[in-house]
């Protein structure tokens, strides 16, 4: 099939290819694809279904003057446009490679012809031919079929020209303000909205504000989270202390607060004000999810979130996301006998959900790689449907009775940084648009660090960056997890497969995969040694706990009492790990057999790594921007002030992740999230 044809678009899953001009997008939005890519795509779709070998691609794609490294080029131009399409070499939906012969498209390709160059954008009205025939008398009869016949063609024509497109979803901005929005609602009228702001991290102010106008009018509720509006007008808070988050009540109108629960994260109403759906953290290392509120319908070894309950009060929705840290997620429904339900699932990132007013279906916000989310919807059966596309993240915050949406278009990325003493400038390490940093050389000259968003590709990516080199070198896909001592292994966990770990050589040597054996993964660390990795995980309906697993196989072993420690830092003699506890206690475990101890240091924060002589450890505050190092005596428990670490710009930075540093403690290495958001009212999507 040629496809150059002036004008014609081919279609092929979410993306539409323009022949002439070379465009491509997807949902609307344009992908940048360009040279040797662009031309590979347009080589495979001449042919969909068929086999392109690579002679015919080399032929295509170099001339026969050109003296290049053609395996490579090819390799190169495979990979560049997978990653345009969201495709992935080991399950492919689109480009199919045939080991030693060439490439195949896929999927199926549509093609919308264009109109010839003289048409006018009205409508055709096709009339049927006219035979010339010998003259004769027609009846009276006749007269009338021709003129019946001329009249439905006028009032065909008519009706064509009269024909306007659907109307358009019409869009309110009612904030402008350069600020984060973590959450907001529908005020009970379904006119006002009620949202949560901060300008920076523990700032956090209550708003109310109407389409109508572009004021925001404060309410009074400081350094709380709004979780949701019932129907009466009551506000379901979440008030932050050093160890949790706490769920109060009070009416709108700002009168006294009542306490209603404790670890709590994420709060619906059901429609008649009588009972609450939530989600529970602790005080065991899963996750929860109640309703009514003390009924456990649902837990997870991860975490979950965006709790929504049915207008008919008999059901949940809720996300389930499967990595500890990730926002891809699961779109679940789950009743009050617990019969649950996957609606959707394998999203890259999801964040954002409510219900249609009427029940049938649950809308979210979630994008199938990056991070770039479109809004959804997700009929009971399982049946998806796009609503709406456009360039930016979208976040879905709540639905109104009569259909209006509330929705944020936001900006977000992940910065990483690094100070080294001496210098008095930070160094911007950020590599594309989610840089998050996971582990770091013993003498700080090799970082570990992963791309969850847009330009980390469909499944992630894995990167290090060397010292004195101005790029990254990419590892492989998914999650990067941990560094060897040596520095010449890193770990990584595959995105859709919590099951198995990833050795990936740095120096000259063959992969590894290591089987869990039962085990979901969430963490890992390099023993001192180097033989033997410390991982975090659950085997199927167990508990949460620590394990020890060489890297040369065999399976993960229990380590000592049945405890989970997040973030946990290895001794420099591989005898004790410290971390912290569900109930956010610092613990020292030994290894080797003994009762975990408690540091009671009077903060709630993050275990970075040990001090070189094992006396101290350097741990971080948790949820403060800036963020605070701090000294540990595990003597006495004592904690003092080491650094403090923060960008220059604060706006919009809510979340300083831990920090990793070298063993003589003179380079950090910390990534940020910033997140600046907009707020608009939608009338018209259906």
């Amino acid at each position: 099939m040629q496809n150059h044809r002036n004008g014609r678009v081919l279609q092929f899953g979410a993306f539409e290819l323009k022949t002439d001009t070379g465009e491509m997008r997807k949902h609307g939005t344009r992908i940048r694809l360009q040279g040797k890519p662009l031309q590979l795509l347009q080589a495979l779709l001449d042919r969909p279904g068929g086999v392109v070998t690579r002679e015919e691609l080399r032929d295509r794609l170099w001339a026969a003057d050109t003296f290049v490294d053609f395996e490579s080029g090819l390799n190169t131009a495979v990979n560049r446009l997978r990653l345009a399409l969201g495709d992935s070499a080991d399950n492919p939906r689109y480009v199919e490679t045939l080991a030693r012969n060439g490439y195949r498209f896929m999927a199926p390709v549509s093609v919308n012809e264009p109109p010839a160059a003289d048409e006018e954008d009205l409508p055709v009205i096709t009339l049927p031919p006219v035979e010339v025939a010998p003259r004769r008398r027609q009846s009276s009869w006749g007269l009338l079929a021709g003129a019946a016949l001329l009249l439905l063609l006028v009032a065909g024509l008519a009706l064509a020209l009269r024909q306007k497109p659907a109307p358009q979803p019409t869009f309110h901005q009612i904030t402008f303000r350069r600020i984060t929005i973590p959450s907001a609602r529908f005020s009970p009228d379904g006119q006002s909205v009620i949202y949560e702001g901060q300008e920076k991290q523990g700032s956090q102010e209550l708003y109310l504000v109407n389409p109508v106008s572009p004021e925001s009018r404060l309410l009074g509720f400081r350094g709380v989270g709004l979780a949701a509006v019932s129907r009466s007008g009551e506000l379901a808070l979440v008030t932050y202390d050093s160890r949790m988050r706490n769920l109060v009540r009070v009416p709108l109108n700002g009168e006294s607060q009542l306490p209603i629960d404790r670890s709590i994260w994420s709060a619906d109403w059901a429609p008649d004000g009588s009972k609450m759906a939530v989600i529970r953290y602790g005080p065991r290392p899963e996750t929860t999810l109640e309703y009514p509120r003390g009924k456990v319908l649902y837990d997870s070894p991860s975490w979950l979130s965006d709790v929504r309950v049915s207008p008919s009060g008999r059901e949940v929705a809720f996300i389930d996301h499967p990595i500890m840290g990730d926002d891809g997620g699961n779109i679940l429904t789950i009743d009050g006998q617990g019969v649950r339900r996957t609606l959707s699932a394998g999203w890259a990132s999801a964040d954002g959900l409510a219900w249609s007013p009427g029940g049938s279906e649950v809308w979210f916000t979630a994008a199938r790689s990056g991070l770039t989310r479109a809004l959804y919807a997700a009929s009971l059966s399982g049946k998806v449907r796009l609503i709406g596309a456009f360039p930016g993240t979208l976040t879905l915050f709540d639905i109104s009775s009569s259909g209006r949406v509330l929705i944020a278009r936001e900006q977000e990325r992940a910065m990483m940084t690094a100070r080294v003493d001496g210098d008095p400038q930070e160094k911007d390490l950020s590599w594309f648009d989610y840089s998050n940093v996971e582990d770091i050389s013993a003498d700080g000259n090799v970082i570990l660090f992963e791309e969850t968003g847009e330009g980390g590709g469909a499944h992630h990516s894995v990167y290090i960056r060397r010292a004195g080199s101005p790029g990254a070198v990419r590892v492989g896909d998914g999650f990067a997890l941990a560094l060897s001592p040596d520095a010449n292994w890193v770990v990584t966990l595959p995105d859709q497969d919590p099951g198995s770990l990833n050795l990936i050589p740095l120096t000259p040597g063959q992969p590894r995969v290591l089987a869990g054996h039962g085990l979901e993964y969430q963490f890992a660390r390099f023993m001192p040694r180097g033989d033997q990795l410390l991982v975090g995980g659950r085997l199927s309906g167990g508990p949460t706990r620590l394990y020890l697993q060489a890297i040369n196989g065999g399976k993960p072993e229990p380590v000592g009492v049945n405890l989970y420690l997040s973030n946990p830092a290895v001794s420099p003699d591989g005898k004790q790990v410290a971390g912290v506890d569900s109930d956010q206690r610092l613990m020292v475990l030994p290894l080797g057999g003994g009762e975990p101890r408690v540091i009671a240091t009077g903060f709630s924060g993050t275990v970075l790594r040990w001090s070189r002589s094992g006396k101290s450890l350097l741990a971080q505050s948790s949820g403060t921007v800036p963020a605070a190092l701090l000294q540990v005596d595990l003597e006495s428990g004592h904690s003092k002030p080491w650094k403090d670490i923060a960008p220059f710009h604060l706006t919009g930075v809510s979340l300083i992740w831990p920090a990793v540093l070298s063993e003589d403690e003179r380079t950090i290495v910390y990534s940020f999230q910033q997140k600046l958001s907009e707020l608009f009212v939608v009338d018209g999507w259906r």
